[in-house]
């Protein structure tokens, strides 16, 4: 059985004008602001924040800088040529577990057969993509941080635009350096790796498909977090 997860692509107002889009906004509660939701992750729905900037000022080279809501998961987009919106969601649904899988082959969480297992487990569960107006505030200060070294690296090797390598690279190292948020249920001060955060999260929707089909039923781990080891085909 698949189930399904709806992908939410929230663009800010700057991305949405590069696509040429007219994307709908979150609904919003009465007396707050509009287009500025604040973004969770969940197991019905899967949320990423995006920005598009420039790689030097008023540069026509650029760079989508993608950030995911619960584990501030972040991964870049090189733009050389213009990108339609299909193009670029079509880009997004592969783009997040390959840099997933980047991430952990480097980081050294789980064996690298646990990787294919875990990708071979994701591609059981429909990612819908959804796109929407919006700029989650609490993630903007991660992508300002994420865009200045873009910028940074950038100016520093003498380049227009950033290399597929590069944008690799850099995705790893802030994906495996510790970050601080503020819980938006609890209110209280958090601190994290993104990638053992999106690991837990994806290791979750995965429990939860199998415990809808009855596959998992020998899988047992009171932490919650699946072991691949103990299911993965010899």
């Amino acid at each position: 059985m698949r189930n399904n997860i709806t992908l939410n692509l929230s663009a800010s107002n700057a991305l949405n004008k590069y696509l040429k889009a007219d994307l709908p906004r979150l609904p919003h509660e009465l007396g707050k602001q509009a287009g500025v939701n604040t973004l969770i992750s969940d197991g019905d729905n899967f949320n990423w924040q995006l920005q598009i900037i420039d790689n030097s000022y008023k540069s026509r080279e650029k760079t989508i800088i993608v950030c995911e809501a619960n584990s501030r998961f972040t991964f870049f987009i090189p733009v050389r040529l213009k990108l339609s919106q299909e193009e670029l969601t079509q880009c997004l649904q592969y783009e997040w577990q390959l840099m997933m899988a980047e991430t952990l082959e480097v980081y050294q969480l789980i064996p690298r057969s646990d990787i294919a297992v875990l990708l071979s487990e994701l591609s059981k569960i429909e990612f819908t993509p959804h796109w929407v107006k919006n700029t989650d505030l609490s993630i903007s200060g991660h992508i300002s941080d994420a865009a200045l070294w873009v910028t940074q690296t950038l100016q520093e090797e003498g380049l227009y635009d950033l290399p597929k390598d590069f944008a690799i690279d850099l995705a790893i190292y802030l994906n495996t350096q510790p970050k601080r948020i503020t819980n938006k249920t609890t209110g209280r001060k958090e601190k994290f790796i993104p990638i053992e955060r999106l690991l837990h999260y994806c290791q979750s929707l995965i429990a939860a498909r199998q415990l809808v089909d009855g596959s998992s039923n020998e899988i047992v781990d009171t932490s919650n977090i699946i072991n691949f080891s103990d299911y993965k085909k010899d």
